[in-house]
C-alpha cells in the first residue's frame, strides 16, 4: 500500500503592468501666412491654455495625459499612459499517491505562476481601460481648446494679412466667431 504525499507550494511574481494609448489627429490651420508666421501664432495661442514651445511642438502635460501639437503640420497627438507594481504571492497544496518527482513538482509550481500571471493579466486590462477612459475624456476637453486656438490664431494671420494689403478702416467681431475687416487699399 502506498503512502500518498502532500506538499505545499508557493510562488511569488512581482511585474510592473503598463498601459498607454494615444490619438493622432490634424488641425485645420488655414495658410493665411507663412508657416512660420502660423507657427507663431499658433503657439502663442496655445500659450494661453498652458502650453509650451519646444522648438517647432508645443506641449502641455497635465494630469497624466500629454498634448503635443507640431506646429508646422499641425499635427496633433494626445497621449496618456500609466503603470504600477503588481507583486502576488499564492500558496497551493498538492497531493500525489506517489512520491513526486520533479517533474510533477515543476509543473505543479508552474500552474500556481499561470495563475498567478493570468490575475496580474486582468489587471493590466483594467489599466489599460482605465487609461483608454482617461484618454478619451481629455480628448473632448483639449479638442475644445484646440479649435479655439486654431480659430484664434486664424484671425490674427487675417488682421496681419489685411494690415499687409492696406490700410484696415474698421474690424467687427461677434459672438459666433465671425470677423469682417474692411481695408482700404
Amino acid at each position: 500500500m502506498s503512502r500518498p504525499y502532500r506538499i505545499r507550494i508557493k510562488e511569488s511574481v512581482s511585474r510592473v503592468i503598463r498601459a498607454h494609448d494615444h490619438v493622432r489627429t490634424e488641425l485645420d490651420l488655414l495658410p493665411v501666412l507663412s508657416p512660420e508666421q502660423m507657427a507663431s501664432l499658433l503657439a502663442d495661442e496655445l500659450a494661453k491654455h498652458g502650453f509650451r514651445r519646444e522648438g517647432d511642438k508645443a506641449v502641455r502635460k497635465e494630469d497624466g495625459v500629454t498634448v503635443t501639437v507640431d506646429l508646422m503640420d499641425g499635427s496633433v497627438v494626445v497621449e496618456t499612459e500609466a503603470s504600477q507594481q503588481e507583486e502576488r504571492t499564492r500558496e497551493d497544496s498538492r497531493s500525489f499517491v506517489e512520491q513526486p518527482n520533479e517533474d510533477r513538482i515543476a509543473e505543479a509550481r508552474k500552474g500556481v505562476r499561470d495563475r498567478i500571471n493570468r490575475e496580474i493579466d486582468e489587471k493590466e486590462q483594467k489599466l489599460q481601460r482605465a487609461v483608454t477612459d482617461k484618454l478619451e475624456r481629455a480628448l473632448a476637453d483639449v479638442r475644445d481648446e484646440l479649435n479655439q486656438s486654431v480659430n484664434r490664431a486664424t484671425a490674427g494671420a487675417l488682421k496681419v494679412k489685411a494690415a499687409q494689403l492696406g490700410e484696415i478702416k474698421e474690424i467687427t467681431e461677434d459672438e459666433s466667431g465671425s470677423m469682417t475687416i474692411v481695408v482700404e487699399v
